[in-house]
């Protein structure tokens, strides 16, 4: 499973809700709960990268509470300023996460200039 994809998709999702195509349907249609939510959270990108369940700490609960408490409506999508204002502030943060994932996938790579050989034996 590759997660840095996963993650992309959500960058995606949220670009689409930026530009006034989509809405949010949160667990039904976000791509890291698609797989991860069933399981509780575990080995969810989002949960990694924060260290908490069911994205907290993420701005996806600004989000959430300003779309029932301003809004009223359960259908989540950018209705004004503010929303488009949290909107780009997930996605921003699922960028963020992506590059997070990306410079991980790149540290655990062993350096191919490197020779494994005279790593090992010293000078």
């Amino acid at each position: 499973m590759n997660k840095i994809r996963i993650m992309e998709a959500s960058v995606r999702k949220w670009d689409r809700i930026i530009a006034g195509k989509s809405t949010d349907g949160g667990v039904l249609d976000c791509p890291p709960c698609r797989i991860f939510y069933m399981l509780i959270c575990i080995g969810c990108p989002i949960s990694e990268y924060t260290g908490h369940k069911f994205c907290k700490g993420s701005p996806y609960g600004r989000w959430y509470w300003h779309q029932i408490e301003a809004h009223g409506k359960m259908r989540k999508k950018v209705y004004c300023d503010e929303c488009l204002e949290i909107a780009r502030e997930m996605r921003d943060f699922m960028v963020e996460i992506v590059a997070h994932l990306k410079a991980e996938k790149a540290a655990s790579r062993p350096d191919p200039t490197e020779d494994p050989e005279k790593i090992d034996k010293g000078p």
